[in-house]
This record gives C-alpha cells, structure tokens and sequence, in this order.
C-alpha cells in the first residue's frame, strides 16, 4: 500500500480485493478461487493476518527503551 505497511503484492492485492468487495458484504467465493487460488475462507483468514500484522506495525511499541525505566520511580539509583 501507499502508505508502505503492506509490503509484498499479494498481501496488497487482498487487501484492495477485500476492501472493494466490502460495501457488498465480501466477496463471492467464485471471485476469489480464480483471482488467489485460496478458498473464501482462506482468503478472509489471511486479509485478518495481513490487517493484524499492519496494525501491530502502526503501533508504537510498549517495550521499554533499552537502559531507560519503563516507569519512574522516586528511589534513588542503586537502592
């Protein structure tokens, strides 16, 4: 995608598949057989997994910074 979160072509192409095929409630599974070589449901499996993987991407991480605490605290260092 543009915005660089879906990388590889495939993934792309399911996604814009998916989304195109929204308004009408998805996509029928004589569409997707042809056009990915996937069952419907396989097809939907995989756009949740390329939808997840984006999300978590976007997500700023909630691991602490290397040597840096992830919470402050008002003891002095070395206690």
């Amino acid at each position: 995608m543009a915005n660089g979160f879906i990388a590889d072509r495939f993934a792309h192409d399911i996604v814009t598949f998916m989304r195109n095929w929204a308004p009408y409630g998805g996509p029928p599974a004589d569409e997707v057989l042809p056009e990915f070589g996937l069952t419907r449901d396989q097809l939907v499996t995989r756009y949740q997994e390329i939808m997840t993987a984006a999300a978590a991407r976007r997500a700023p991480s909630r691991r602490p910074t290397p040597g840096r605490l992830s919470r402050p605290t008002n003891r002095p260092v070395g206690d």
